[in-house]
């Protein structure tokens, strides 16, 4: 028999530990007439085994949880980010954006605040919403102060509210103190903390700020460090008196912040004053003294951060150094501070076509719905991107395109082989689509792949025998009425000659160049050899070319140009017509997209038929 204690080891198994022990005994001649797999000796082996084998198993689960990238335990990840310098980000509330003004009687440049949340003995004023069944509070940013027209007029504009009842905390610093100061809460927004120190050598009040940018801390910098601590809390500690003001005793210390109730509190339209308003005259102003003129509904509200995002964000913002040069940096700032961007895509501007130097493109997709308001769009670069992007680069935030894939699919199955209807595998292959558009598709840079997407819809049930699927590219496309104008459309992929035109009519009254035709139900089509061109159709289906050439379409590249397009009625509500076309060759090869197109599948464009075959 081999020397066993001499052999590696590749295995931590049990039944192999086990056999490996049981070897290395036998070695010894003291024990060559010992029955192994007799009770006893068998239990001891099992002993040392189980010993050997729950060793070997903490002992790699401890070394993994010192390597963010392995590390299982949310306080081994977030002691772990500590050391990049990252905090994670904390449940956020939602905020919205309203306006009102207010008629009075009171004077010219007569004043009124709405004050936002002060301490404990002045709460300030406050907005309530519904959502649900469920109130919440909706506190001022900032007070907010309007002065009076000459009608006596109070008008507010833009005024952001964010949700969440507020909380203070109060420490005093003694000798021998931790320095660390302890908030027992973790549902708060850690954007609304704010921090202040009451001096006891002169009883002065003064603002701390989080750290941002260590670089430009000095000795006396009234700043102040937030962590996460490894069982779900927050501290706050401040500096040294080498990088930020070193704090000492007796001084007091106030840490204001609100409670958050994540998205439960997004989409609320509806706010209503709770406080009573009262201005320099002085005069009292309710709810219903209120004109509103405009709100932008309650949105951002989210979750804390994952722990997948915590391992990827914090090595983003130790490799971005809090500043934004790189796209990826500008990538990283949204994906962290915006939580409900679901894809996120960055590209320079001299990727852009055409190149526009000096700029930097961001686009994303909410993780509900397809677009942001322009609200929201300058909040974000209001609070996520200026204080951070360099002088000469400026960032816009575009809306995402999407290129809607048609679906066609006529399934044949095997009636002998189940008890499901034909209506019922309908119902299981639409099922697969929507499941092969959630795990594939609607992110940037997916590609649609045809022979992996009939493989799923084949593999819905057993029953299936094949499937003959067609698809087809759409894209809305926003109109201005009554106006003839240029426009583009990038399907981005090659398209088939002859397939390429509009779905709904649109009408072109005014259009001198159609006469009598232009409020007739008109449609785009190709003719096969690159040219666009307006037609309508007859009862019977006759096609009359109205107009040869209005533009073109590469069948190579998928761009269409339409020239001098003019519409004054479409058959949307929305002001959109739907451009379609088929991809050529699809069968062999990806449907791709790139920068801020998305590649998405929604119900209104699948259709499926199912059919029994023998």
């Amino acid at each position: 028999m081999p020397d066993n204690r001499k052999q590696l080891i590749p295995d931590l198994d049990f039944d192999l530990l086990k056999a490996y022990l049981s070897a290395f005994i036998a070695n010894n001649s003291d024990f060559t007439d010992y029955n192994f797999n007799g009770s006893g000796l068998s239990m001891i082996m099992d002993l040392l085994a189980h010993n050997t084998h729950f060793n070997a198993f903490l002992l790699n689960m401890g070394i993994n949880e010192n390597f963010i990238d392995t590390a299982v335990t949310r306080g081994s990840i977030v002691s772990l980010a500590k050391n990049f310098g990252y905090c994670p980000r904390s449940v956020k509330s939602s905020i919205a954006k309203i306006s009102f003004n207010i008629d009075s009687s009171d004077a010219l440049g007569s004043t009124l605040t709405l004050e936002t949340y002060v301490d404990n003995d002045n709460l300030g004023n406050y907005f309530t919403g519904e959502s649900g069944s469920s109130t919440y509070v909706f506190y001022p940013i900032e007070s907010v102060t309007a002065t009076a027209d000459s009608n006596g007029i109070y008008t507010f504009n833009n005024v952001l509210i964010r949700e969440g009842a507020y909380n203070t905390l109060t420490y005093t610093v003694i000798p021998g103190d931790s320095g660390k100061y302890f908030i027992n809460n973790f549902d708060i927004d850690i954007d609304s903390l704010r921090v202040k120190v009451t001096y006891a050598e002169d009883n002065s009040v003064e603002v701390f700020t989080r750290i941002e940018n260590l670089v430009e801390s000095t000795a006396t910098s009234p700043i102040y460090y937030l962590f996460e601590t490894t069982d779900r809390r927050y501290y706050i500690q401040f500096g040294d008196g080498v990088i930020g003001k070193k704090l000492s005793n007796n001084d007091v210390i106030t840490i204001d912040f609100q409670t958050s109730s994540g998205s439960d509190a997004n989409d609320i339209s509806d706010f209503v004053l709770a406080t009573d308003l009262t201005s320099s005259v002085p005069t009292t102003f309710s709810d219903s003294d209120l004109n509103s003129t405009n709100v932008v509904n309650s949105y951002g509200g989210a979750s804390e951060e994952s722990l997948d995002s915590i391992r990827i964000n914090a090595l983003g913002n130790f490799r971005s150094q809090n500043r934004a040069v790189t796209a990826e940096d500008y990538k990283y700032f949204v994906s962290r501070d915006y939580p409900l961007a679901q894809t996120i895509s960055v590209w320079g501007g001299q990727d852009a076509d055409p190149p526009q130097y000096g700029k930097v493109f961001i686009s994303f997709k909410p993780s509900d719905g397809f677009f942001i308001s322009n609200a929201q769009k300058q909040e974000l670069l209001n609070s996520i991107l200026d204080n951070r992007n360099i002088v000469s680069v400026i960032p816009e935030i575009v809306d995402p395109e999407y290129i809607f894939l048609q679906i066609d699919s006529l399934v044949n199955y095997n009636k002998a082989t189940t008890n499901y209807s034909a209506v019922d595998i309908q119902n299981l292959v639409t099922t697969t689509i929507r499941q092969y558009n959630s795990s594939y598709l609607t992110l940037f840079g997916t590609k649609f792949n045809y022979s992996k997407f009939i493989r799923e819809i084949d593999d819905t049930d057993a029953s299936i025998v094949s499937n003959i699927t067609n698809i087809k590219l759409r894209k809305n496309v926003p109109i201005v009425l009554s106006s003839a104008l240029r426009y583009e459309i990038d399907f981005q992929n090659s398209l088939h000659p002859g397939t390429v035109g509009n779905i709904s009519p649109f009408k072109a009254t005014g259009d001198v160049s159609l006469g009598s035709n232009a409020s007739l139900d008109l449609f785009l089509q190709d003719n096969e050899l690159g040219v666009m061109q307006v037609v309508r159709y007859d009862l019977s289906g006759n096609k009359f070319v109205l107009k040869e050439n209005c533009g073109e379409v590469d069948y190579v590249t998928g761009k269409i140009i339409l020239n001098n397009f003019y519409v004054s009625q479409t058959a949307n509500i929305d002001n959109t017509i739907n451009i379609v076309a088929r991809p050529k060759d699809y069968a062999i090869g990806d449907i791709t997209s790139k920068r801020n197109t998305i590649l998405t599948i929604v119900d209104s464009d699948i259709t499926v038929n199912a059919r029994s075959v023998s």
